[in-house]
């Protein structure tokens, strides 16, 4: 199948789209130069690190809660008790620092390059790296992460792969993160399961968009990433997904893909 590309020019924006049919590869790729630069993880890293705790077994029982202690944070969600599901939900940074304190670098960077990821982890396990610029990645690569483990070509027990999808799983168009649940605007077709993540935040003196979806339908299933990147503008957090699911519908994809039962 033809890879359908195509480069943007939009001023100050770097712009990284790219969708697949899982069955047939990947339908479509934008800004190709941009994929292949990185960019700080943000949020989006942290399900690749419970991932990895889980894995290495430094992260013994997803279900279980981490106390709070009483630090106050920027998110009200942040400020109670817990488990992956709902940190997953609420991309909470403090439940993920300790899991990373609890792994450690050297076996991160080990479990990341078996995976193919970059494995640029700071030494520090006081800061939360994925974060501050610390740790980056193409979105090319992380586009290849995702398909690799959605489609079943990671050595990852099924076990673990459910905990971490757990706390990812949408309703198609629902965003979960810090400030709460949104909703995309768009008609949204029949679907068996929906795994979506998002993040946006500032680092390395650029602001930084992600958003990513994983759709299964009866009898097909779809990888979607967007990723914009600004130097001169603060970029919204739902940006990423609101430019993607509109580039989707402009070129007929999510017609074609999305909105009816196919």
């Amino acid at each position: 199948m033809a890879i359908q590309k195509e480069e943007l020019n939009l001023s100050d924006r770097k712009v990284c789209l790219f969708l697949a049919e899982m069955e047939e590869g990947t339908l479509l790729k934008v800004g190709e130069d941009n994929c292949k630069k990185s960019s700080p993880s943000m949020y989006v890293f942290q399900p690749v690190l419970a991932l990895a705790a889980l894995e290495l077994g430094t992260l013994k029982d997803p279900h279980g809660y981490f106390p709070w202690d009483k630090t106050k944070f920027p998110y009200i969600r942040w400020q109670k008790e817990q488990n992956l599901k709902s940190s997953l939900e609420s991309s909470t940074v403090w439940y993920f620092q300790k899991i990373w304190t609890d792994t450690g670098t050297t076996k991160l960077r080990t479990w990341l390059s078996s995976v193919g990821l970059p494995t640029s982890v700071p030494f520090e396990p006081s800061r939360s790296f994925w974060m501050d610029g610390g740790y980056s990645w193409t979105a090319e690569e992380f586009y290849l992460f995702l398909w690799k483990l959605f489609n079943g070509e990671l050595e990852v027990r099924k076990k673990n792969l459910n905990s971490v999808l757990e706390g990812l799983e949408r309703n198609p168009g629902e965003i979960k993160n810090p400030t709460g649940i949104h909703r995309l605007d768009g008609h949204f077709g029949n679907y068996s399961g929906f795994y979506s993540d998002s993040a946006t935040g500032y680092a390395q003196g650029r602001s930084v968009s992600w958003y990513w979806f994983f759709w299964k339908d009866p009898k097909r299933s779809y990888l979607f990433l967007s990723r914009i990147e600004s130097e001169s503008e603060t970029l919204s957090p739902l940006e990423a997904a609101k430019f993607g699911m509109e580039y989707l519908r402009e070129k007929g994809f999510w017609e074609k893909y999305f909105s009816s039962s196919n």
